[in-house]
C-alpha cells in the first residue's frame, strides 16, 4: 500500500511522500450507475511529503497548496462526508473548521 500512496502522489501531484501513516480504511458501495453493488475500499493517510516542481502528466491539471492547518477548510464536501473526513483530520492530529450543520461529534 505505501508503494501505491508514494507512487499516486507523486503522479498526481508532484510531490515526494517523506513519511506517512494509516489512518484507517473506508468501505463504500456503489448504489447506481453502471458501476451498482460494487464495493470500493480506500486507505486514509498522512503524509510529509517534498512538493516538487508541477509538471503534470496524468488527470490533475492543478495544484493548490495550502498549510496542513488549513487545508480540511478549503475541502469541498458534500455535507454527509464531512464527519468522515473530520474523523480522518482528527486522528492526522490535524486541525478542522467547527459547528458545520449535519455533522455529528466525533
Amino acid at each position: 500500500m505505501i508503494d501505491t500512496l508514494r507512487r499516486e502522489v507523486r503522479e498526481e501531484a508532484c510531490a515526494t511522500v517523506t513519511s506517512c501513516r494509516l489512518l484507517g480504511f473506508s468501505r463504500g458501495i456503489c448504489v447506481r450507475g453502471h458501476e451498482q453493488g460494487l464495493v470500493l475500499v480506500r486507505s486514509l493517510w498522512r503524509a510529509e511529503v517534498t512538493v516538487e516542481p508541477w509538471e503534470p502528466r496524468f488527470e490533475m491539471a492543478h495544484r493548490r497548496l495550502v498549510p496542513a492547518a488549513e487545508a480540511f477548510g478549503c475541502l469541498a464536501l458534500p455535507a454527509g462526508l464531512r464527519p468522515l473526513h473530520r474523523r480522518a483530520f482528527t486522528e492526522a492530529g490535524l486541525a478542522t473548521d467547527h459547528g458545520d450543520a449535519g455533522d455529528s461529534p466525533t
